[in-house]
């Protein structure tokens, strides 16, 4: 998971998709029946699956899924609804049945999160909070007073949380705080990250990085023992190579920068935050 940034400015196709967002999201607030609103939200759900919708969203992330990282190649984009609009459930997969969804996000363009169709299906309509002292039931109360169990790819310091091992294998960050391990948790199992395939492909890209970053290391040495010219170009090449890896665009991005952060040397530290 990498961090996604919304554009602050939307391209013309996406204004007008908006517009006509928020006339949808008028006539739903109009309804004081809960059960009107949910029909209005079938009604349109055509609107959050509009071509140019689906494609601006998968252009932000350079066509790969917001959760896993991976390209989506042939893979039906699915948009989520982050917050659920219609109903959620508890961290124990019951019901919550005093809270009857965030119907007046279901055509909020932040409320989209573009991911491949495992993770959305698995997660479903999960969808609790640290406090339930401070769910939003109504757009009249604040929904960014709460703490999602959810770890949101919008939001730098949750994708900060999210960590991996030399297997691939996606774990909380270390020294972090419990409730923040436990939301990690959490999101590795209901969006399905800690799947075989996933930890496989996660697995050969940490391998790749660190053997290209120790190949680099080793080759400039040589070079300056040989004062070899070729062997520095050689070097040059390899961290280009890996520089390449750390790109917002390359499959697994967060997972090549981990695994060098985690060494703990300063020159792979600086090499994965792009100081050089």
């Amino acid at each position: 998971m990498i961090k996604i940034d919304l554009p602050a400015v939307l391209p013309l196709d996406i204004q007008a998709w908006k517009v006509r967002s928020d006339e949808i999201t008028a006539l739903i607030l109009a309804e004081a029946d809960i059960s009107e609103k949910h029909k209005l939200i079938d009604q349109h759900k055509n609107h959050w699956r509009a071509p140019a919708l689906i494609k601006w969203l998968s252009d932000i992330n350079f066509e790969k899924c917001w959760y896993t990282e991976t390209k989506f190649g042939g893979d039906y984009q699915e948009v989520e609804h982050y917050r659920p609009k219609k109903g959620t459930k508890n961290i124990d997969g019951t019901d919550n049945v005093s809270h009857s969804g965030y119907y007046w996000l279901a055509f909020e363009l932040s409320n989209y999160r573009l991911c491949k169709s495992r993770p959305n299906r698995k997660k479903g309509t999960f969808f609790p909070i640290v406090d339930e002292r401070f769910r939003a039931n109504s757009n009249a109360e604040s929904w960014r007073d709460e703490v999602p169990f959810f770890l949101d790819p919008l939001k730098a310091a949750d994708v900060l949380l999210l960590s991996f091992n030399d297997n691939g294998i996606p774990v909380a960050q270390d020294g972090i705080h419990q409730t923040d391990i436990n939301r990690v948790k959490f999101t590795i199992e209901k969006y399905f990250l800690d799947e075989t395939v996933l930890n496989k492909r996660r697995s050969q890209t940490w391998q790749t990085s660190r053997a290209l970053y120790y190949s680099y290391l080793n080759t400039t040495k040589e070079a300056n023992d040989t004062n070899s010219i070729a062997l520095r170009t050689k070097a040059e090449e390899e961290l280009t190579k890996l520089r390449e890896m750390f790109l917002p665009q390359s499959e697994f991005s967060s997972v090549a920068k981990e695994s060098l952060v985690k060494l703990g040397e300063v020159m792979a530290i600086k090499i994965a935050c792009g100081v050089i």
